[in-house]
């Protein structure tokens, strides 16, 4: 009995311990499974390549601990409990905005400083004190799209494709309304979809018979690949531009010839490093996977270096770290992000499906 009461005494003794000194847990929460999967696992070999090239913060080893967030917000929310329950303190992710939103509230109660690398959506870290990104903000990347097809005479009318299950969709369609619509632009109608819908027949010939100058899908790249098909297998070849959320090699491997001369914004091109670092990691990358990175893989990449980064210049201390993450300027693998307040201004880059492939086509310097 009493070696049965030590044994047990034992396992609650070292299940409270934490990590080892010279171990650093950083949580990482990611969507591996779901409807947005793809995203999040190449964010996942993102972050592990980082973690190659700059395995240490502050002389400890820097140790990855991976939860999947399912694409649901609630799964979301149950990883950033369960990091919590961890005492991880320092934590990347997630994929998208609806993720955050559930997560972001549990970090802030708990201390912990969450660097997110793709959700776009904006006021997501406006008056918080632990959260940071480094991708583009849905405002930025809705001008400068509204801007760059306005400056072509022949797109004056469009329709708009909007995902109501997922906030960025939202928010970017309604900005790029705005934006468009402020340069004369006219919205001949919004079509809402789901994120788990795969019929779009009904939409795609409402679209042919209307015969808008281009569509802006303003969805993830899973729903735009089964549109883009449909559409094109009716032979309709109105023009799409997209949000950044087209970026993923899913896409063409999804839509095959119909996502050809598919427009959209995003972070990064990994045919136009910005910097040694970026060279050096778009290297490592094809080395171990045999393809180039693409904008998914460098922003997750971005906010592990930013992490490091931050740990490296001012210490261990959660308050600094988190003040760090949210004002500095940081040259990352996507380029030059100046971040004051938790507010971004990065690069933006233009990119276009070519040959089965992304190809950039312009560049918008912060």
């Amino acid at each position: 009995m009493k070696k049965a009461i030590s044994l047990m005494l034992s396992i609650i003794f070292f299940s409270s311990i934490s990590y080892a000194g010279d171990i650093l847990p950083v949580g990482v929460y990611l969507s591996t499974t779901g409807p947005i999967a793809a995203w999040g696992r190449l964010e996942w070999e993102g972050i592990k390549v980082a973690n190659s090239m700059e395995p240490y913060a502050r002389g400890e080893l820097v140790k990855l601990i991976l939860e999947d967030a399912a694409s649901r917000p609630e799964k979301a929310a149950l990883s950033a409990e369960n990091l919590v329950d961890k005492r991880i303190k320092f934590v990347i992710g997630p994929v998208t905005t609806t993720n955050a939103l559930a997560a972001l509230p549990i970090f802030e109660r708990n201390g912990v400083v969450d660097v997110i690398p793709t959700a776009n959506g904006m006021g997501l870290v406006k008056n918080r004190r632990y959260a940071s990104r480094i991708c583009l903000t849905n405002d930025v990347q809705a001008k400068v799209m509204a801007r760059y097809i306005a400056s072509r005479k022949k797109y004056r009318k469009c329709v708009i494709i909007e995902d109501i299950s997922q906030n960025y969709s939202i928010d970017l369609a309604k900005r790029f309304i705005d934006d468009f619509s402020s340069y004369g632009g006219k919205i001949l109608s919004v079509y809402k979809i789901h994120s788990s819908q795969e019929d779009f027949s009904a939409i795609s010939t409402r679209i042919k018979l209307i015969k808008p100058d281009f569509i802006y899908y303003a969805a993830y790249y899973n729903t735009l690949a089964l549109f883009v098909r449909e559409l094109r297998s009716l032979g309709c070849r109105t023009k799409v531009f997209a949000g950044s959320a087209a970026s993923s090699a899913a896409l063409v491997k999804i839509a095959k010839k119909a996502a050809e001369g598919i427009v959209f914004t995003d972070d990064f091109d990994p045919l136009m490093p910005q910097n040694a670092r970026a060279k050096l990691f778009i290297k490592l990358f094809d080395k171990r996977f045999h393809r180039l990175p693409d904008s998914p893989e460098a922003m997750a990449a971005d906010a592990y270096f930013l992490l490091v980064d931050a740990v490296n210049s001012v210490g261990l201390n959660v308050n600094r770290v988190a003040h760090f993450v949210r004002n500095t300027t940081f040259n990352g693998v996507t380029g030059k992000i100046i971040i004051a307040g938790g507010k971004i201004k990065r690069t933006v880059v233009l990119r276009e499906v070519k040959d089965s492939k992304f190809r950039p086509i312009a560049i918008f310097e912060p």
